[in-house]
């Protein structure tokens, strides 16, 4: 620690600004930079023009374009508490080159400035580049790369890095169908807003273990999640098999924006892996996790229920369904009292009708799910599966009224 002789604040300032004469970084955006900051200066270290001949003992960080050094000198700064000039001689600094002087860059130093870990600007003379030297703060915060502020500090994960990467990461993948490859690329780049990396995964990349209905398999995932490891700061692929559960999607050739909204609805819900295609059958499919049946599963339990195509059905046997999906158990009609209604709804020609209408309906969707030229709901499961493991956390349904309750009882023990 060096203390100098400039007195108080307002006479440091001074000699500081009487000093602007003696030196000059050869560019008149830089000079009024750094002359404006020292005008202002307030507390902390001195935004300084340093020599290149203080910086000692260079050496080059990796392929990061960051350098160490030490600087001589040292930083200047005006200890309020003691009331003195104060330079901290043989200062260790990291430099990152500056190769653009633009308004841009300029106002990255701000940042810099605002965030307190920057000393000054300097120059190699020999090949007149441009150099920012920071104080050891700069690498705990920011990127060695791109010099831009780290997401996760603890972690030091730079969401521009990670995005080059994805983007360099594009060209080795494609769906085939250029509306899925942009939707599987936007949702990539969200890197921060879900948890999971969707991905487009090759079909060999699939070990199936067993078919669990016409629309779903159950697989095992070779290569497994794609992420960014924080160590080495690449996208890599985990070396683990993965539990899978693939669903077929036999109308998916035509990839609208309703089914992207809904596969995206699924990453929202973080149950979704990825999207891929059978080459032999040109099917596409859609790898969940098991938190895909765990969430769905449980959505009837908890009062959602689905959609009803009037197409399907009459208005009066939907209203009906609706009663008996009702959550209260005293509101649902009785096994007499379903047979009473359903027997009147063929005592008049109009209803009749319409269950005629809806039936001929019904028959065209089957032939064309048969000829897989529709596909059913994505969420369908036509084979019976036990939900134990999904249930098992539910409360007791509690009236309130009449004290009644209705329990889940596990019949398989």
């Amino acid at each position: 620690m060096k203390i100098l002789d400039f007195r108080d604040l307002t006479a440091g300032k001074k000699i500081i600004a009487e000093n602007f004469a003696s030196w000059t970084s050869g560019n008149e955006i830089i000079d009024n930079f750094i002359q404006e900051k020292q005008l202002n200066y307030n507390e902390d270290a001195v935004f300084e023009w340093i020599p290149y001949s203080e910086l000692m003992d260079i050496k080059e960080i990796g392929n990061n374009c960051l350098t160490t050094a030490i600087w001589k000198e040292g930083s200047l700064y005006y200890n309020k508490d003691e009331k003195e000039w104060i330079r901290c001689p043989y200062e260790i600094v990291t430099l990152r080159f500056l190769y653009d002087v633009t308004d841009e860059s300029i106002n990255k130093v701000k940042s810099y400035l605002k965030n307190k870990v920057i000393f000054g600007i300097s120059q190699n003379p020999d090949t007149q580049v441009y150099l920012l030297v920071f104080n050891n703060k700069y690498v705990n915060y920011y990127c060695e790369k791109c010099g831009n502020k780290y997401e996760d500090i603890y972690y030091k994960c730079c969401k521009q890095c990670q995005i080059n990467q994805l983007e360099d990461n594009f060209i080795n993948w494609t769906s085939g169908n250029i509306k899925l490859d942009d939707f599987i690329q936007k949702m990539q780049l969200k890197i921060y807003e879900y948890n999971t990396l969707f991905e487009w995964i090759p079909y060999n990349e699939f070990i199936i273990i067993k078919e669990l209905g016409k629309h779903t398999t159950l697989a095992m995932w070779e290569k497994d999640l794609l992420y960014y490891n924080t160590n080495n700061k690449k996208l890599v692929k985990r070396s683990y098999k993965n539990k899978v559960y693939l669903k077929y999607l036999y109308n998916s050739q035509e990839i609208s924006d309703e089914f992207l909204n809904e596969v995206e609805s699924y990453l929202k819900n973080n149950v979704i892996f990825g999207i891929s295609q059978n080459p032999d059958t040109e099917v596409y499919l859609l790898a969940f996790n098991d938190e895909y049946f765990d969430h769905y599963s449980l959505n009837i339990c908890n009062g959602i229920r689905p959609e009803i195509n009037d197409q399907i059905a009459p208005k009066c046997y939907t209203d009906l369904m609706k009663k008996c999906w009702d959550s209260n158990p005293e509101n649902r009609p009785n096994s007499v009292e379903i047979k009473k209604l359903i027997n009147l709804f063929y005592q008049y020609n109009e209803i009749k009708m319409k269950f005629n209408e809806t039936q001929e309906y019904r028959k065209k969707i089957f032939s064309a799910i048969k000829n897989n030229q529709l596909t059913t709901h994505t969420q369908a499961i036509y084979t019976s599966r036990l939900l134990n493991p999904f249930t098992k956390n539910l409360s007791k349904y509690n009236d309130n009224i009449n004290n009644n309750t209705v329990e889940i009882t596990d019949f398989t023990k």
